[in-house]
């Protein structure tokens, strides 16, 4: 049932934009008011972690929107609670429900009925010019993934509008919706184990959420996916992102100027919190500890490491524990319990950054997120029971 929500939505998507009619697609944006507007010599203050400017731009740019985001609906997001959008009804709302508790017990295969395709670019899909695009420069080509939660169609519709304006291909992926859990024996079952003693950081103070078990499983399902089918390299974004202007093109570039560079993971998007470790070409760092995972590309031989060492029985939020299995934190800078986790997460991962980000999280989709933030109601594994008696399938 999950899918067929997502599958009416998409039609209705693709119908709009046959009709050459895609604003309706578009959420409503109003321009930054001239009091958050920032001057360059205010970006240059801003900039503590020596990044390049066109970064800081970016990111100040998406933080003056969500401000101003905030302000203007501030009585809704001081009262968010767990979301279902207002456009299900509550037959649909009881549907999507049902089939995401169902979806949870299928993973970690990715089957027909957990994802859809959509054809928005030319075909086959590449991003890179170079014959040796796929296996040299990590091009994803087809292999874009977007994942979304049913029960959250407008943001699915942003990111249909997002790929649609850029001229993108996607397979949309049902995520798996942590909060359907309803005892730690059907996390056990499944294989997923917390990462021992966890109970966040000083920048993450909060215990594991069943919103982050959610959204670790979810991508742990396209690395599972990638290695069942050989995949060379997936680009995997979730569904609130905003494709910077020429996403396709750029994207291609900023991969040739990684060429010959060691790399498994490239962030596209992502929140630094410590400068960068080197620079290596005008688009291209290595970067130190940092946050999202609103959009990167995972090389096959990363996906590979991931599964080889069973990182779902060490599991964290899925962003602290990218930069922990890529040696990053050691130093508890940002993360003081980093060096604890150290014994358990093995370094896999040998990341990059693009810069200035081709992906950011859109203004106000925070407030729709179930990792983002503390909402009314969010559920935190230390307090699911140890066991449920209910059926897999009732909601």
């Amino acid at each position: 049932m999950a899918s067929l929500f997502a599958g009416l939505l998409i039609a209705t998507v693709l119908a709009l934009h046959s009709s050459r009619d895609s604003r309706s697609l578009r959420p409503a944006s109003r321009p930054l008011s001239p009091t958050l507007r920032r001057s360059t010599a205010a970006e240059e203050a801003d900039n503590i972690l020596g990044l390049d400017r066109g970064t800081v731009a970016l990111h100040r740019k998406y933080h003056d929107a969500t401000v101003e985001y905030t302000a203007m609906n501030m009585d809704w997001a001081q009262s968010k609670g767990y979301e279902n959008d207002s456009t299900l009804s509550p037959g649909d709302q009881d549907a999507v429900a049902k089939a995401a508790r169902q979806r949870l017990f299928r993973w970690p295969q990715l089957t027909e009925r957990d994802s859809h395709v959509v054809k928005f670019g030319r075909s086959p899909q590449r991003f890179c010019q170079a014959s040796d695009a796929s296996t040299a420069l990590g091009d994803p080509g087809e292999n874009v993934f977007v994942i979304s939660m049913p029960r959250r169609p407008s943001r699915l519709r942003h990111a249909l509008h997002e790929l649609h304006r850029e001229g993108i291909s996607a397979t949309i992926v049902d995520a798996a919706d942590g909060d359907g859990f309803r005892g730690l024996d059907e996390l056990d079952g499944l294989g997923i184990v917390p990462l021992p003693g966890y109970e966040g950081h000083r920048n993450h103070a909060i215990h594991l959420t069943t919103g982050e078990v959610g959204c670790f499983m979810s991508h742990y399902t396209i690395w599972h996916h990638m290695v069942k089918n050989n995949i060379p390299s997936a680009l995997i974004m979730e569904d609130d992102f905003d494709l910077q202007e020429n996403f396709g093109q750029r994207l291609g570039e900023f991969l040739e100027e990684a060429r010959g560079h060691d790399w498994n993971l490239m962030y596209v998007g992502r929140s630094p919190t410590e400068p960068d470790r080197a620079q290596l070409s005008p688009h291209i760092v290595e970067p130190g500890y940092t946050l999202w995972t609103v959009g990167y590309i995972l090389r096959l031989d990363g996906a590979r490491a991931l599964l080889d060492a069973e990182v779902e029985r060490v599991l964290a939020p899925l962003d602290d524990f990218f930069s922990v299995a890529a040696g990053r934190g050691m130093d508890a800078r940002y993360n003081d319990k980093a060096p604890e986790w150290e014994p358990y997460i093995p370094v896999l991962l040998r990341p990059l950054a693009m810069t200035p980000p081709l992906v950011m999280p859109y203004a106000g989709s925070l407030f729709l997120s179930d990792t983002a933030m503390v909402r009314r109601g969010t559920r935190y594994v230390r307090d699911l029971p140890v066991s449920v008696s209910a059926p897999f399938d009732d909601p």
